[in-house]
């Protein structure tokens, strides 16, 4: 798929609540509460989100993954296992990211082995109540500003 998406908006889902392959896509708006799995996952596309709302995530509140680009502008996530996950040869920026009550704000790692590792640029984190602020393997890497 291609294209623009306005509003995106997802509750009680019981696995993964959105999950796009193979797109390239600009969302202005996505506000999920509540999915079983990954409130938002995105594999082998270009993505584009200027605002998010994750919470009450299973697993990841976002993850990227298998060779994707993703530019988030403004995301919070609350309330669950990883923030941000970026993997598989992924590349991901974020400016303006607020996360509280995770595990894991943001992991970056290799998951398959076809693939590199994956990488976050942050500008701009507000992470509280974690376990760890980053989690990254030898092939991948978390770089933060504020």
């Amino acid at each position: 798929s291609q294209g623009s998406i306005n509003s995106i908006f997802i509750n009680n889902s019981i696995s993964d609540a959105l999950d796009s392959d193979f797109s390239k896509l600009d969302i202005k708006n996505i506000n999920v509460d509540g999915a079983g799995n990954d409130c938002s996952d995105f594999s082998f596309g270009n993505y584009k989100i200027i605002l998010a709302e994750m919470k009450n995530c299973g697993d990841k509140a976002t993850s990227i993954g298998e060779k994707s680009k993703m530019e988030i502008e403004n995301i919070v996530i609350s309330n669950s296992f990883t923030g941000i996950a970026s993997k598989d040869s992924s590349e991901t920026s974020i400016i303006n990211s607020k996360i509280n009550d995770v595990k894991v704000c943001y992991a970056s790692y290799k998951k398959k082995q076809e693939f590199s590792g994956g990488n976050i640029y942050i500008d701009n984190s507000e992470c509280s109540n974690y376990n760890y602020l980053t989690r990254v393997d030898n092939f991948s890497s978390v770089k933060i500003k504020n």
